[in-house]
């Protein structure tokens, strides 16, 4: 409901979260539209998602442009809410709806298989020099490739990751876990160069 939500995105606060679920909510929601800064009264969604393919939001800028595109061409994420089972105003959202959405801004229309084609789906076995990287503090790490496959598609998990947290430039507070993955992507990744090269000049003549 509006009244819901408005409770949720107000960050107004005794400065006692103790016993209100709501309060703690917003400050929760305020660590991560707000940051450290505090100083947002109130959060618009609006200003910082736009409505796309992704019923979760795409943010803003070129970037979210790009993530439109590619829910719209290389992932299916037609999940609907229904303030059931989950914390989210109902919405309904299936393929038909992403479809039309899809074909109208960009002319295309949703693959359902394009994924599993172009990248194996779930099965690895015969695939080689991949890292999967996921953070425990991920709340996509449920659906990543949590154990090494082979020995050459290897899973690393990070206690106190969150979203390709490993990806980004480094910063003199990241957890240890992150530092550590980092230098095992590293090193996997020279390993496997060298390898590649060693192999290269096999049969070169």
């Amino acid at each position: 409901s509006a009244g819901f939500q408005e409770a949720v995105v107000s960050t107004q606060s005794t400065g006692d979260e103790s016993g209100d679920e709501m309060k703690a909510l917003a400050a929760a929601a305020g660590l991560f539209y707000n940051g450290t800064s505090g100083t947002k009264k109130c959060f618009d969604i609006y200003e910082d998602f736009i409505e796309c393919a992704d019923i979760t939001g795409c943010g803003t800028g070129p970037a979210a442009v790009a993530w439109d595109w590619q829910c719209c061409t290389e992932f299916q994420l037609a999940t609907p809410s229904n303030n059931v089972t989950d914390m989210f105003p109902p919405l309904q959202w299936d393929p038909k709806i992403v479809g039309k959405y899809c074909s109208e801004k960009y002319g295309v229309t949703p693959d359902p298989v394009r994924a599993s084609l172009n990248y194996w789906s779930a099965d690895f076995r015969a695939a080689s020099n991949i890292i999967f990287s996921n953070g425990h503090l991920d709340p996509w790490h449920a659906g990543g490739v949590l154990t090494d496959v082979n020995p050459t598609v290897k899973a690393i998990m990070i206690k106190d990751g969150a979203h390709h947290l490993d990806l980004r430039g480094s910063h003199p507070e990241d957890p240890k876990s992150v530092i550590v993955a980092r230098k095992q992507e590293v090193a996997l990744i020279k390993q496997w160069l060298a390898e590649g090269r060693a192999k290269k000049n096999q049969f070169d003549f």
